[in-house]
């Protein structure tokens, strides 16, 4: 038998800072209405499934879906905080709207949008593509490390540092551009001890209803 784990690893639902087009980063805003629903819907979805473990961001809105998700999958072991699972530190983005930002400093909108996007990080002050892979490649890894083969466990993560790993880990072609995962989205990998961890479903909102159905993000 092949040894692997399964990760599922599951963005916060809709907060509300993602509903008024704030840019969170490391700013705790606990979930909407629309994110404790949207919760629920990924925890029905799974409620099929034996999972060995849950972990998660620390950040409210994170931490609050996964207890959502462990309620209606029929989870009832702890959910472990790990601190690598949060979102990127957005430097002076955080707690503003792009709009704000273009309203009040235009000539530095316009700078940021028009440099390369780890450029972009550096002028903000926010973290890089470098520094949140470095703590989050190591979160996952520490969380499959404590998981025999055959294990399936779920974390609770964030848009910014999910993006620039499954980028990193499959390919550029995975959520082009500045697209995020969608909130409350579900993404499968393999994660295999030795060799190469393998996508088996990426950012799938087939669980949410039409109504309540997000956009991709390109919010933090």
């Amino acid at each position: 038998m092949r040894d692997v784990r399964e990760i599922i690893l599951i963005r916060h639902g809709q907060s509300t800072a993602n509903a008024s087009g704030v840019w969170q980063g490391q700013l705790d805003y606990p979930l909407s209405d629309e994110g404790r629903q949207q919760a629920g819907h990924a925890g029905l979805v799974l409620s099929g499934e034996t999972f060995d473990a849950m972990y998660a961001s620390p950040l409210s809105r994170a931490f609050e879906t996964a207890g959502i998700i462990a309620r209606e999958a029929g989870f009832l072991g702890k959910i472990t905080p790990i601190d690598g699972l949060t979102e990127r530190h957005g430097g002076v983005l955080q707690g503003h709207t792009w709009a704000e930002q273009e309203a009040d400093n235009p000539d530095f909108a316009r700078k940021f949008l028009n440099l390369p996007e780890e450029e972009r990080w550096m002028l903000v002050g926010a973290e890089t593509d470098e520094e949140i892979l470095a703590r989050f490649e190591r979160a996952i890894s520490d969380i499959a490390a404590r998981h025999s083969s055959g294990s399936r466990v779920a974390a609770v993560s964030h848009g910014g540092v999910m993006r620039a790993f499954l980028r990193d880990r499959f390919g550029p072609d995975v959520l082009p551009g500045s697209t995020r995962a969608a909130n409350a989205s579900i993404t499968r990998i393999e994660w295999g001890m030795h060799g190469a961890p393998r996508l088996l479903e990426l950012a799938s909102t087939d669980h949410l209803p039409e109504s309540g159905k997000p956009g991709a993000s390109t919010v933090e």
